[in-house]
């Protein structure tokens, strides 16, 4: 049997690609491409990045002689919602969702990636298809009322579209490598937390396609294109 290893591919291309019937001609030469479109796989004769396929970005266990990667979903979860509903990964298969890490009292980047995930959810409000995922990094103060109350002062649209999700501490530090994020306490960090205000693309089956930083818009434009690869339809 041939070995096999992991290596991390944060900004990186897993070399397994969606193959999505699109024309693949049309690249991006990666030396006048924003680092955004990393995650995009690239072809093996031009070089350029394939803005109209999807990668599997994260840590992936590959062949080290083949290059060939073995992408793996997400890991199976299940806690509560804000309603204190019962909800996990399961809910979600057959979905593309963007899930975030955040914590309701954040007084630094928190309502900043909350606006961009309003924009996808106000972007994508017409498709039963998508979803959006916020899990709380402090469960102890951030109960499923708490985060009920939160919701309603964004304005959120959907509670059932939207869900906040409330579960174990620890578990939740453990989960949020799967979603290729950060979320740790600090005592040092503003508001008692580490997180790394990433929104993060999965596909129907479970696995991470794509990323962006909730602090910059025009990632998360781009962020639309990608779930729009997913859910195969064309922008308003």
């Amino acid at each position: 049997m041939k070995p096999v290893i992991h290596a991390l591919f944060y900004g990186l291309i897993a070399t397994a690609c969606l193959a999505c019937g699109h024309d693949h001609a049309n690249g991006v030469d990666p030396e006048h491409a924003p680092p955004y479109l990393q995650h995009h796989p690239v072809d093996e004769e031009t070089g350029y990045y394939l803005t109209d396929s999807l990668g599997y970005p994260g840590n992936h266990p590959f062949d080290p002689e083949t290059g060939v990667v073995s992408p793996e979903p997400v890991r199976d979860w299940a806690y509560v919602d804000q309603a204190n509903r019962s909800f996990g990964s399961a809910d979600l298969r057959g979905k593309v969702y963007v899930a975030d890490f955040f914590f309701t009292s954040c007084p630094t980047i928190c309502p900043k990636v909350a606006s961009q995930m309003l924009r996808l959810e106000e972007e994508f409000s017409d498709d039963p298809d998508f979803m959006l995922v916020s899990f709380t990094v402090d469960p102890k103060r951030d109960t499923p009322e708490r985060m009920t109350e939160y919701a309603n002062k964004l304005g959120i649209r959907d509670m059932d579209r939207w869900r906040f999700i409330h579960g174990d501490k620890f578990e939740i530090y453990d989960l949020d490598e799967d979603y290729l994020s950060v979320a740790m306490e600090n005592d040092a960090a503003p508001g008692g937390f580490d997180h790394s205000g990433y929104l993060v693309l999965v596909d129907r089956e479970g696995f991470v396609r794509a990323y962006a930083s909730g602090l910059v818009e025009e990632e998360v434009d781009h962020l639309m294109e990608d779930a729009r690869l997913l859910l195969n339809r064309k922008a308003r």
